[in-house]
């Protein structure tokens, strides 16, 4: 499974699989096709960041998320680059294809 580094309190690394989305999906009460197709903001990111970082860390939580996001920002990080791990880390899973991705084995 592929991840994306980001250094947060530590390093961490982002990982999506099909439960990480669920439970992303659950936090915002929308489905991660809506999410994709709109400009993300704050809660978005945060709720995604959560699901994705809680494969090595099950007791994180969306508080805590939102903390670890405050002190990147503070400490010079943008918001930019946080969307931009997501949807990196989103890119890597090998979950989202297009028809194009599929191919039909010849």
């Amino acid at each position: 499974m592929n991840y994306v580094n980001i250094e947060l309190d530590k390093p961490r690394r982002i990982r999506f699989d099909t439960n990480a989305l669920c439970d992303a999906e659950e936090a915002l009460g929308v489905g991660i096709g809506a999410m994709m197709n709109q400009q993300m903001g704050f809660r978005a990111i945060r709720a995604l960041l959560w699901a994705g970082l809680r494969w090595e860390d099950r007791g994180l939580t969306l508080e805590r998320t939102g903390r670890l996001m405050q002190q990147f920002l503070e400490n010079g990080g943008g918001f930019d680059t946080l969307a931009e791990k997501v949807t990196s880390a989103l890119l890597a899973s090998g979950l989202f294809k297009t028809q194009g991705d599929e191919g039909n084995g010849e």
